[in-house]
């Protein structure tokens, strides 16, 4: 009798152990996330640091989620840096309902387009460097950003100008994109409010209206040049404007912190002071393990931008694996999701370890517009072969920006 209940106590504890397994298996799923940024085209570089960064985060927290027996996948999409993209984007991310969240889009003007698109069946957004003011006004709950916005940028540009530089008039130029426009007018804004005068506004995207912005600064000799646009348009204006005795101090936004705008403009990046949400990685001590490991995986020195959608990608995965442990091992519904992102508050840490400390720049939470309660811009400067000098650093809250 005694073998037998024996035997019966492991028969139970063996199909008890079976049967959890099964169930275990049964219920694991590959949840998947993307990252949409340009990876084809000339912003290409860019976007391919916002995908290298995603893939960091998911190494990391790839075995907190293997716990519960759930797989993750990072499905990369490209958006060629065009807002007209968005719908075939839309389809593909409602053909798959695993796709719980988005890293991404990297530009301003994709965002807008592909969130509007998401409007009537939305799923969680976290941007990583688009900064158009506009993007948190729209009420959606399903976006928030890891980076601050313009307004934030263009008030340090336009004390930096007024304070230091000190100029009789400042001539402003766009590079026509949703990021440059937006920039441009709130920078405008600020520099009126110093009593700073604007010369002139033009936009310059084209070979012709470069040209055309060449002759008309040089027509109102102004103290100081102001741009705001991608690094890709910004390597002709410099080049045309040193090219053409224009030596007045050049200021621009944080769409020149590239080394395709410094390998392209060569010679004349130096000297070039611009405005940054995106801090220098050498000078964030919690960043120093991610820029190891980024070198040793990429051979290649990481853009900061890399680090935000390391972040961004961390925010989105923390709030998803926060319904994943409160069900015990459920997967959430994309709403839940959303839900999740938005309550997410990573502090600020005191060590660099990844894993204890996944927000690499600082303590990251939204507000409920989507704006991140309290971030940094800095004002930066290329010294000779296109390295980084920092000038200074202002912390901005959400309220501040109201």
């Amino acid at each position: 009798m005694t073998n037998i209940l024996r035997n019966g106590s492991r028969l139970l504890r063996h199909t008890l152990l079976v049967s959890l397994t099964l169930g275990a298996a049964a219920h694991a799923e590959t949840i998947k996330v993307v990252s949409i940024s340009p990876l084809t085209g000339p912003k290409a570089g860019l976007g391919i640091e916002l995908r290298r960064g995603a893939e960091m985060a998911l190494r990391m927290y790839t075995p907190l989620f293997n716990k519960f027996g759930h797989s993750l996948k990072l499905l990369p999409l490209d958006d060629q840096a065009n807002p007209t993209r968005a719908g075939l984007l839309s389809r593909v991310l409602q053909g798959d309902q695993r796709i719980l969240g988005i890293m991404g889009p990297q530009n301003s003007g994709v965002t807008n387009a592909l969130a509007t698109a998401l409007k009537a069946s939305p799923i969680a957004m976290v941007s990583p460097t688009s900064t158009n003011d506009a993007l948190t006004g729209q009420g959606w709950t399903y976006f928030g950003r890891v980076v601050a916005p313009d307004r934030a940028q263009a008030v340090a540009a336009a004390q930096y100008i007024a304070q230091t530089l000190k100029p009789q008039s400042v001539y402003v130029i766009s590079d026509n994109t949703t990021y440059g426009n937006g920039l441009t007018t709130v920078m405008q804004d600020n520099l009126g409010r110093l009593n700073v005068t604007v010369a002139g506004y033009v936009g310059a995207s084209t070979p012709e209206q470069v040209e055309d912005a060449v002759r008309r600064v040089k027509g109102t000799d102004p103290d100081v040049v102001y741009y705001a646009g991608t690094d890709v348009a910004g390597v002709p204006l410099i080049k045309a404007l040193r090219a053409a005795g224009v030596k007045a101090p050049f200021v621009g936004g944080d769409g020149l912190y590239s080394a395709t705008f410094t390998d392209g403009a060569g010679p004349a990046a130096q000297g070039v002071v611009f405005s940054s949400t995106f801090a220098v990685p050498d000078k964030l001590p919690l960043a120093q393990r991610f820029v190891a490991e980024y070198r040793a995986r990429y051979k290649a020195e990481p853009n900061p931008r890399a680090l935000y959608a390391f972040d961004a990608m961390s925010v989105m995965l923390r709030g998803i694996l926060n319904e994943v442990e409160r069900t015990k091992g459920g997967v959430p519904t994309r709403e839940q999701v959303i839900a999740s992102v938005r309550k997410v508050n990573l502090p600020a840490c005191a060590q660099s370890a990844m894993l204890t400390c996944p927000n690499l720049t600082g303590a990251l939470s939204f507000d409920p517009s989507g704006e991140r309660r309290s971030s940094f811009v800095y004002m930066l400067e290329y010294g000779k072969s296109g390295g980084v000098n920092l000038i200074s650093s202002e912390a901005v809250d959400a309220a501040q920006l109201k």
